[in-house]
Order: structure tokens, then C-alpha cells, then sequence
């Protein structure tokens, strides 16, 4: 392998190596993201779903009624929030497996390349 080729495959490397990294880290921001709002979501729900509670307690049937209203907003709630996880965690791990697959073939290239570096294959 003459020593052009080798810095070639080098700075493709050294190009692609921090592209994957940014991906993996705007996958975990956004994955964050999501689940913070899916939390603040569910802590809106809980919260309106208290004040219907305590508006609705003039008599045993409006109370009853409220709360079993409240309980089924609150299992909606943790159901949506869950499933948003989730889809998050699915994403993120597809991604992080897409850049681990690609720098496994990086390395794979970079060690092939060490090889015949080491092997004196470069010398023609």
C-alpha cells in the first residue's frame, strides 16, 4: 500500500469518525427532548386532572366519576409516556447501531490497512 492511499483511507477516517459522533449525540438530545416534554406532559395532565378532581367534589357520584376520570387520564398519560420512550430508545438504539456498524468497518479498513503496512505490502 503506497503511503498516499494509506493517509488517504486516514483523513476519510478522520472525517467520518465525528459525523457518526454528532449523530449519536443529537439522537440523545432529541431523545431527551421527548421524554422531558412526555414528562411535562403527563405532570399537566396529573395537575388538570387534581383540579377536575377537587372541582368535582360536591357529591359521592361526581367524585366517584371524577376520579375514575382522573385515574384513566393518569393511566393515559404513563401509557403515552412510556410509549414515547419507547420509540425514542428504538431510535436511538437503530442509530447507535447503524454508527457502531460503521465504525466497525473503519476499523476493520484501518486494521487491514495496518496489516499490509506492517506486512511491507505498501512497497511496490
Amino acid at each position: 500500500m503506497d503511503e498516499d492511499k494509506f493517509f488517504t483511507i486516514i483523513n476519510k477516517l478522520r472525517a467520518a469518525l465525528p459525523e457518526e459522533v454528532k449523530k449519536a449525540s443529537r439522537v440523545t438530545r432529541e431523545s431527551e427532548r421527548i421524554i422531558a416534554e412526555a414528562q411535562e406532559q403527563a405532570t399537566r395532565v396529573l395537575q388538570e386532572a387534581k383540579e377536575q378532581s377537587q372541582v368535582l367534589v360536591s357529591n359521592d357520584e361526581i367524585t366517584r366519576a371524577a376520579t375514575r376520570q382522573a385515574d384513566d387520564i393518569i393511566r393515559r398519560a404513563r401509557e403515552e409516556a412510556e410509549q414515547a420512550k419507547a420509540e425514542v430508545d428504538a431510535y436511538a438504539a437503530r442509530v447507535l447501531a447503524n454508527a457502531e456498524a460503521f465504525l466497525n468497518r473503519m476499523l476493520g479498513s484501518v486494521q487491514k490497512a495496518r496489516e499490509q503496512v506492517d506486512a511491507g505490502g505498501g512497497a511496490e
